[in-house]
Order: C-alpha cells, then sequence, then structure tokens
C-alpha cells in the first residue's frame, strides 16, 4: 500500500509543542530547554545544506540531511517541520522524484523558519530570573546527570561489543540522555546505526565520541 502524506499542518499553531517535547523526555524541563537551544544552534543553516546539496545533485547527502532534520524535529516535538522533512524524505528516496523536491524543500525551508523564530522570541523575552534559576537548577544536577549519562553509554557499549539486541531498545529508550550527552545529531547518527544491526560501526562511534 502506498504511504499517504502528512496531513497538512495549522499554521496558526504552534511550531513547537513544549508540553509533547518535555513529555516525551519524562517531564524534564532543564533538559527540553537543552534540546531546544542544541536545535537552535545545530539546525540553523541546515535547510542551506540541503538545498546547496540538491543543488550540486548530492541527493545522498540531501537525504542525510533531511533524515537527521526530521529526527531532530520530532524530539522537540516540531510536528509541521517533521511533516516537511518527512515529505521531502519521501521525493528524494524516489529515483524520479526530483521535480517535485524543491516545492518540498521551500516548505521545509519555512517549517524551519518558524520553529527558529519560535525559538528565538522565547529566548529573547525569557526574564533574567527565571533564567539565572534555571541555570542554578541545572548546575545542581548536573553531577548526577552526567553520572547518569555516563552509566547509560557504558551499558549500551557493553551492549553492542556482546553483539547484543537489547541495545536496539536502550538506544530507543534512551533517547533523551543520549541526545543530551552526544548532541542531537550525533545521536540520531548512532541510532540510525544501531537499528541497522551494525553494532560494530555504533561502538566505533561511542569510542570516538566519549
Amino acid at each position: 500500500m502506498a504511504r499517504q502524506p502528512p496531513p497538512e499542518d495549522d499554521p496558526h499553531a504552534p511550531a513547537v509543542n513544549h508540553a509533547g517535547g518535555i513529555a516525551r523526555l519524562m517531564g524534564d524541563n532543564a533538559l527540553f530547554a537543552r534540546v531546544l537551544a542544541r536545535f537552535r544552534n545545530e539546525y540553523r543553516q541546515t535547510a542551506a545544506g540541503i538545498r546547496a546539496a540538491l543543488g550540486n545533485g548530492d541527493a545522498p547527502q540531501a537525504l542525510r540531511l533531511v533524515h537527521t532534520l526530521k529526527g531532530a524535529a520530532g524530539m522537540i516535538e516540531a510536528v509541521p517541520l517533521r511533516h516537511a522533512a518527512q515529505a521531502l524524505e519521501q521525493v528524494l528516496r524516489q529515483p524520479d522524484g526530483s521535480g517535485d523536491a524543491w516545492q518540498r524543500l521551500t516548505r521545509l525551508e519555512q517549517a524551519l523558519d518558524r520553529v527558529l523564530l519560535e525559538l528565538d522570541a522565547a529566548a529573547a523575552v525569557a526574564p533574567p530570573a527565571q533564567e539565572q534559576a534555571r541555570t542554578a537548577v541545572a548546575a545542581l544536577a548536573e553531577q548526577g546527570r552526567e553520572r547518569a549519562h555516563s552509566d547509560t553509554v557504558r551499558r549500551l557499549a557493553t551492549l553492542l561489543d556482546d553483539g547484543n539486541g537489547e541495545a536496539v531498545d536502550l538506544v530507543r529508550e534512551a533517547a533523551g540522555t543520549l541526545a543530551a550527552q552526544l548532541g542531537e545529531q550525533r545521536y540520531h547518527r548512532l541510532a540510525d546505526t544501531i537499528e541497522a544491526f551494525d553494532f560494530d560501526g555504533a561502538l566505533a562511534m561511542l569510542a570516538e565520541w566519549t
């Protein structure tokens, strides 16, 4: 059965579902704020990178960038952006779909701009006292978080080294923890590699990044 395209998104709805994103990270507001900040920094030029790759005829690179952006959008519950990335990804996976790719890329650029504008606006008006309180809470919890993050990475590395299929479950269940430690892009690269059961490749990534 042919896959149906994602539904059209309400242009007046928020670009990011903050409540959904916090729920995805088990109610950790501070961690979600860090994930949003990392998204603002790491994905600001992604649409330009996709456009450049398509212009150079490098469809595989464009597909990699779109796939990573789709995962990151899902992590922060940026639903319209995730739908736009999914639509473009589907076209790029079809050998005869290049003509429609530019139109869908334009929609992706618009969706990404909405997300970044919303996140930039929120950061600009954040009360200083609230920012200081958030920083203080994060600092108090950082030592415990770092230990938990390290334990998760060590457990994952052990499973990968043993060729244990539970590594697939762990990389899904610990998505928030791993993304916070490794960064969104690295997390999605690692998850994709593990989902493909390339445990040796994933273990090499962890050895390089940690």
